[in-house]
């Protein structure tokens, strides 16, 4: 394809309606917006469509400098594995459209044909979120900063602001951790709850150091098609599941139930009294023999004024553990 077929056919992909209306100094020079981006604005770095990130997209997919990032993008559109910008990694994963590739059809352009509406924010993400189960509404309400915040649907304030402003979604969920763990993850610059519901744990990737997808989904017989920490999160309340093989929960509970707050897990309750007085969390795990070996004592002033998860013996074990693969 030479290069005037690629613009004629650019499409949705350089707008030059969205152009002209956010870079007036164009339209003040009457300059042609096509000629001026190819000439000026992507070399500035400016976008030639609200969904089209030339700079992320050279990065992320190592396009040379002397290449337009918009040109490589536009010849493999239809192969469906080159993003056009970050908010559309979900699009190759939701059905009708992640059939599209497979067809040879640009399936960004049917996504966006067929989701848009007008004076309508679109945020591909909040598909994948909403019906996941992993927004907790009780952090929502804790962590929203203000009253306008705090009124919005849990899952829209973590798509639109949440997992920007680096939120857990809930307890069971560190995105900083996931992504300094998981390089796949911080190299796309996606949203990490994302990512970990369409590729992380499908793959086994801990969402937190102390939750075992694989071995969880095993030994709770999770239903196929259902996130294994989702069902965590939903039944963790009885009492009777366990996030790691370390953690027992009706043996934690047949000896601690009675110090365990209502409406608490067991494991939520140990993550506290754990790191406080080095209480074991099964019989095969001595939190204080390893607590002994390989941490500062419970009061000492380094562990005092660290994170309580940090000062947990069975954390920091799995954290060393993970580190050290």
């Amino acid at each position: 394809m030479t290069d005037p077929e690629i613009w004629e056919t650019a499409g949705r992909w350089f707008d030059k309606t969205w152009y002209l209306l956010r870079n007036p100094d164009v339209a003040r020079v009457a300059i042609e917006p096509l000629a001026h981006y190819l000439r000026y604005g992507e070399a500035e770095g400016r976008k030639p469509s609200a969904w089209f990130d030339p700079s992320w997209y050279r990065a992320i997919y190592r396009v040379p400098a002397d290449e337009s990032p918009l040109a490589h993008f536009l010849t493999r559109r239809a192969t469906g594995k080159f993003l056009p910008c970050a908010a559309l990694y979900p699009a190759t994963r939701l059905l009708p459209w992640r059939d599209d590739a497979d067809a040879g059809v640009d399936l960004f352009d049917r996504y966006l044909t067929d989701s848009e509406v007008p004076e309508r924010e679109l945020l591909p993400d909040l598909a994948v979120i909403r019906p996941s189960g992993l927004i907790d509404a009780t952090y929502h309400g804790i962590n929203g900063s203000d009253r306008y915040e705090a009124d919005l649907d849990p899952a829209l304030h973590y798509c639109r602001i949440g997992w920007w402003s680096g939120l857990r979604p809930n307890d069971m969920f560190d995105p900083d951790w996931y992504v300094t763990t998981h390089p796949s993850a911080a190299h796309l610059g996606v949203n990490p709850l994302t990512h970990y519901i369409l590729e992380g744990e499908p793959a086994n990737l801990r969402p937190v150091a102390w939750f075992d997808p694989a071995w969880y989904r095993d030994r709770h017989a999770v239903p196929s098609g259902q996130l294994a920490l989702t069902h965590y999160l939903a039944h963790r309340g009885e009492r009777l599941v366990s996030p790691n093989p370390l953690f027992d929960a009706p043996w934690y509970v047949a000896r601690h139930g009675h110090a365990i707050p209502p409406g608490a897990d067991p494991f939520s309750h140990y993550l506290v009294w754990g790191a406080l007085y080095d209480i074991a969390p099964s019989p095969i795990f001595d939190a204080r023999a390893w607590r002994h070996r390989n941490m500062a004592p419970a009061g000492a002033p380094d562990q005092c004024h660290s994170p309580v998860t940090a000062r947990n013996p069975l954390v920091h074990f799995l954290r060393t553990s993970l580190n050290a693969k």
